[in-house]
């Protein structure tokens, strides 16, 4: 069996680094943690630059923050999660100088996760889902995600899901045999990144 925890993979999102890019990005004032309770101002180490078009969040903390932008006309932007070292684009704005007024903490709607696992089993054995976030159960068998099937869609194994949206992910499936042990499935841990919005679906083979 591999271990789940040694083999853990994080994928680093892509970091601005365009030239000159950071003295575009306007600093906020001082603010609170990266943890900061939603609808309060994000953290100093979070900037941003706006245009009529776009505009640019950079996220120099150490920690994820879900990010909202606000403008002159009372709108909102949908709140993204921004990953430490990453940056979101979210709309300008626009031709009719409704200028953005700043940033504020949030709350991400999770989004509708969707595995599909291919994997033949014998008589009395299940698939699970495990993985290293809570909603995965976080790498404890006790607490993996079982996936259905029937006599219709066998072998391939269904699980339906919410997840936090915009969070990297690493996860693995495993076996639970009638007798109660565990037989995880080889090689390293899968990864993926969750989206901002929308939907997420996984098609995979057991290994």
């Amino acid at each position: 069996m591999t271990n789940p925890f040694s083999r853990t993979r994080v994928s680093r999102p892509f970091v601005l680094a365009a030239a000159g890019a950071v003295g575009l990005l306007a600093p906020l004032a001082a603010a609170p943690s990266a943890s900061a309770t939603e609808g309060t101002a994000p953290p100093a180490c979070v900037q941003y630059y706006s245009s009529w078009r776009y505009t640019q969040v950079a996220n120099n903390c150490s920690t994820a923050v879900s990010i909202s932008v606000q403008y002159t006309n009372g709108q909102s932007s949908a709140c993204q999660t921004v990953q430490p070292g990453a940056w979101a684009t979210f709309d300008g704005y626009g031709t009719d100088m409704n200028y953005v007024t700043g940033l504020l903490t949030c709350t991400p709607a999770p989004v509708a996760a969707v595995f599909h696992a291919t994997a033949t089993t014998t008589y009395g054995q299940n698939l699970y889902l495990s993985g290293d976030i809570a909603e995965l159960g976080g790498w404890d068998p006790a607490k993996a995600l079982p996936l259905t099937t029937d006599g219709t869609s066998y072998p391939v194994w269904t699980a339906n899901l919410q997840l936090p949206a915009g969070t990297p992910i690493a996860y693995k499936y495993l076996i639970k045999n009638p007798d109660g042990t565990v037989i995880w499935e080889s090689g390293d841990n899968r990864t993926a990144t969750t989206p901002a919005t929308g939907s997420f679906t996984a098609d995979d083979t057991w290994r």
